[in-house]
C-alpha cells in the first residue's frame, strides 16, 4: 500500500526511516558517559571514536596515544563501534586497578576462543579463575635457576646468529636477523626444535613467526575482533592465528615429546619443564584437554617470546645506529665485561651490564611490543575519590604508549635516551607509567625469557659489529597501520660493519 501516490516518494521516506532506525540502533549507547558525568570524546555513528583505527589509517598504539592525549582528565570515556570503554590516565588509578584491586580486573579484554580449545589454553586469553591455576603451574617455568640452565642453548644460538652475519656484512635487514635469532631460541626452548632459520630463509618456524605477526589485512582484522567485536568473532569462529600455523606447532611439539620420551634425553630447556609441571599421566592421553593446555602454553611461550625478543634487539640496533656515542658506551660496557669473565659471555656477567639494562628499558619504553594494555571490570568498582562506578563488564584500557611518550614522567619523550633508567627508584614514582611487561598478577610471564634473549643477542652482536645507519634507515620510523604489534612500516634496514678493536 502507497503512503503517497508515487512510488518513487514512498521508496524514500522508507529509505529515510530505515536510515534513522539504524542511525538510533547504533547511537543508543552515546549517552553512556554523559549519563554518569564522566568526561568522554564525542564519537560518531557506527565508529564511536575508532574510525582511524578500523580504517587502518592509524596502528593501534598511536590510536590510544591520540586518545590519550586527547583528554586532560584521570579517566574519561570513550566509544569502540557503539560500545562504552573507559581509560585510564591516572598512573595512580592505573596501579589500583592492576595491582591494588586486581580482584575486580582480572580478565583481559580479549576473546577466549572456546571454538579452538589450543587457544583458549593459552593463559594470555584464558579467564579467572581458570587463568590463575595455570599460571601457578607456569610460574616455576621462568625462575631464574631455570633460565640460567637454559642460557648455553641462548648463547649458542647468538653464536649462530654472529656466524650469519659475518657472512653477509654490509646492508641488511635488522628485524629478520632479528626474528630469525627469536625463532630460533624459542623454537630450540619451547619446542626442542633447531629451525634452521640461518642455513634457509625460508624455514619452517620462520614462516611460523611471519604468519603470526607480520602486518597484513587478515592478521590486522582477525585479531581486532577478538578484542573489539567479540560478537563477530565467535558467530563466524575467527581465528585469532591462521590454522595451519597452529597444526603446525601441534604436530612440532607433541612429536618433541614423542622423541623426548624414547631417548630419554633431559636438556632442562621449556619441552622437559612444561612436561614436569603437568600430569604425565593424563599426557599420555591422546584426547585429554591437558594436552591442549600443554600445547597452548608452548605457543604462548612462542607467541610472547618471538615478537617481544626480536622487536627489542631490532629497535635497539636501530637506535643505536643513530647514536653512535652509545653504542660505544654500550659495546665497552659489553667487552669490559667478557674480558673481566676470562672472555666468556657469563649468565652474571649479563646481568652486570647496567647500561645495557638502560638501553633495553628505553627500547621498551619507545616501542612497547603490545601497545595497551586491557582489562574487564568483574565486579562493581567504585573509582576511589569518586562517585563514578565501573560497571560489572566495562572495558577498561590503558594506553601505553601514550603513557610511555607523556613529556611529564619522560621529558623530550621523541628523544631515545638511556640514562632516564640510571635511578631505578626514579622511575613509577607514585602509580604506574612504565608498564611495557603490564604489572601486577597478570604481567607478562616471560618478561625474564624475553629480557634473557634480547640481552644475549644484543651482546652477541654489539662484542662483534658496529652497526651503522644506511641511506634506507627510516628517521623517524613510521609504525605500521594493519599491526597490533609495534612494528616499522618498511622495516629496520641498517649496515653491519665487523668491529676491529683499536690497538692499545
Amino acid at each position: 500500500m502507497l503512503i503517497t501516490s508515487l512510488w518513487s516518494i514512498d521508496l524514500l521516506l522508507l529509505f529515510i526511516l530505515i536510515t534513522f532506525l539504524l542511525y538510533k540502533y547504533v547511537t543508543r549507547h552515546f549517552d553512556y558517559w554523559q549519563k554518569r558525568g564522566v568526561f568522554y570524546l564525542k564519537p560518531i555513528p557506527f565508529f564511536g571514536n575508532a574510525f582511524r583505527l578500523v580504517s587502518f589509517k592509524t596502528n593501534i598504539g598511536n590510536f590510544f596515544k591520540e586518545i590519550y592525549e586527547g583528554a586532560c582528565q584521570p579517566f574519561f570515556g570513550v566509544f569502540i563501534f557503539d560500545e562504552p570503554y573507559l581509560v585510564l590516565k591516572s598512573p595512580e588509578l592505573i596501579k589500583q586497578v592492576l595491582v591494588k584491586d586486581f580482584s575486580y580486573f582480572m580478565d583481559r579484554l580479549v576473546l577466549a576462543p572456546q571454538h579452538n580449545q589450543i587457544l583458549s589454553g593459552m593463559i594470555f586469553f584464558q579467564k579467572s579463575p581458570e587463568w590463575k591455576n595455570n599460571r601457578t603451574k607456569l610460574t616455576p617455568v621462568f625462575t631464574s635457576g631455570k633460565l640460567k640452565n637454559m642460557f648455553s642453548i641462548i648463547k649458542s644460538i647468538g653464536e649462530d646468529m654472529n656466524r650469519y652475519i659475518r657472512k653477509n656484512l654490509g646492508p641488511l635487514e635488522a628485524k629478520e636477523i632479528c626474528s630469525k635469532y627469536s625463532t630460533e631460541v624459542i623454537a630450540s626452548c619451547a619446542f626442542g626444535i633447531k629451525s634452521n632459520c640461518f642455513e634457509s630463509e625460508d624455514a619452517d618456524f620462520r614462516k611460523i613467526g611471519r604468519a603470526m605477526f607480520d602486518f597484513n589485512w587478515r592478521n590486522g582484522v582477525n585479531q581486532a575482533v577478538h578484542w573489539f567485536s567479540q560478537s563477530w568473532a565467535k558467530a563466524f569462529k575467527v581465528d585469532f592465528f591462521e590454522p595451519w600455523v597452529m597444526d603446525y606447532l601441534n604436530t612440532a611439539f607433541w612429536d618433541t615429546i614423542k622423541t623426548r620420551g624414547e631417548s630419554n634425553v633431559k636438556r632442562n630447556d621449556l619441552v622437559d619443564i612444561l612436561i614436569n609441571t603437568m600430569n604425565n599421566k593424563e599426557l599420555l592421553s591422546e584426547n585429554s584437554s591437558e594436552r591442549d593446555k600443554v600445547i597452548g602454553h608452548a605457543i604462548q611461550i612462542f607467541a610472547a617470546g618471538f615478537e617481544t625478543t626480536s622487536s627489542t634487539i631490532a629497535f635497539t640496533l636501530y637506535e643505536l645506529c643513530i647514536h653512535p656515542d652509545m653504542q660505544d658506551k654500550l659495546r665497552n660496557e659489553i667487552i669490559t665485561n667478557i674480558k673481566e669473565n676470562n672472555g666468556i659471555i657469563t649468565y652474571e656477567g649479563i646481568q652486570n651490564m647496567n647500561y645495557l639494562d638502560m638501553c633495553v628499558k628505553e627500547s621498551l619504553r619507545k616501542y612497547p611490543v603490545l601497545p595497551f594494555l586491557d582489562r574487564r571490570c568483574n565486579k562493581d568498582y567504585q573509582i576511589p575519590g569518586t562517585n563514578v562506578v565501573i560497571e560489572r563488564g566495562m572495558p577498561v584500557l590503558i594506553p601505553m604508549l601514550g603513557l610511555h611518550y607523556d613529556e611529564k614522567y619522560f621529558p623530550e619523550p621523541d628523544k631515545y635516551d638511556p640514562e632516564r633508567f640510571a635511578d631505578k627508584n626514579s622511575i613509577n614514582v607514585n602509580g604506574l607509567y612504565y608498564v611495557p611487561f603490564g604489572e601486577g598478577p597478570r604481567i607478562c610471564i616471560g618478561e625474564r625469557f624475553g629480557l634473557i634473549g634480547t640481552k644475549v643477542g644484543l651482546v652477541h652482536i654489539l662484542s662483534e659489529f658496529v652497526v651503522e645507519r644506511t641511506a634506507e634507515t627510516p628517521v623517524p620510523i613510521e609504525f605500521a597501520p594493519k599491526s597490533f604489534v609495534l612494528q616499522s612500516k618498511v622495516g629496520i634496514p641498517v649496515k653491519f660493519k665487523e668491529y676491529l678493536p683499536q690497538a692499545s
